[in-house]
């Protein structure tokens, strides 16, 4: 019951760009994401959560909690691994600034922390943490590497709102090198999303 009225009140809002307007989107979809270094991206999902609020009839300011599962794939280097692929997950913060510029069509760019929740490695053999498999192949190779918890972000993009559904769809370009090694291992994640609106008037 509450569901459906705060759906009837987003549909008369919304369609209005209404100042004032605050609302809350769960999400789910896909990412098609790589490492700048990496040979193949992978495809993967994500789901959250976004709250977005109205500043004016068509500008808002939106943020919101992303669990996003990222990475990409490799092909064996130096022989001394076989083809292997990267699996990262992280729990994103997307905050962006919203323009309308036409009615449900926003333009979108923001600043995104992320918290990385996971790093595997897997290949023909398996899977192992990611922190161990570069700490073999650091001392292959004669460096050392450090995989970083933190993650930077700038997500541009681009959404459009139909009776309160909304597909969206950003680039996220990933600002600091997921490790400390050479001048590669930066995330590129296209993100795609669909997403429903619960709105109040404030």
């Amino acid at each position: 019951m509450v569901w459906a009225l705060l759906a009837a009140m987003c549909a008369t809002a919304m369609a209005q760009q209404e100042e004032g307007t605050l609302s809350w989107q769960p999400k789910v979809g896909m990412n098609l994401s790589n490492l700048s270094d990496a040979d193949k991206p992978i495809v993967d999902l994500s789901f959250g959560i976004e709250t977005e609020f109205m500043c004016t009839d068509n500008f808002s300011l939106a943020a919101g909690i992303i669990v996003s599962n990222q990475g990409a794939k490799y092909d064996g280097q130096q022989s001394v691994y076989s083809d292997y692929t990267v699996d990262l997950d992280y729990v994103n913060i997307p905050i962006m600034a919203n323009l309308y510029v036409l009615p449900g069509l926003a333009v979108k760019a923001g600043v995104q922390p992320a918290f990385r929740t996971k790093a595997k490695v897997k290949d023909d053999s398996g899977t192992i943490d990611m922190d161990k498999f570069y700490a073999q192949y650091g001392s292959v190779v004669g460096q050392e590497y450090e995989v970083k918890k933190f993650d930077l972000a700038i997500p541009v993009g681009i959404s459009y709102e139909y009776k309160n559904i909304v597909l969206d769809a950003r680039y996220n370009f990933g600002l600091l090198k997921i490790m400390d090694a050479g001048d590669a291992f930066y995330n590129r994640v296209f993100q795609l999303t669909l997403g429903y609106k619960f709105c109040v008037d404030l």
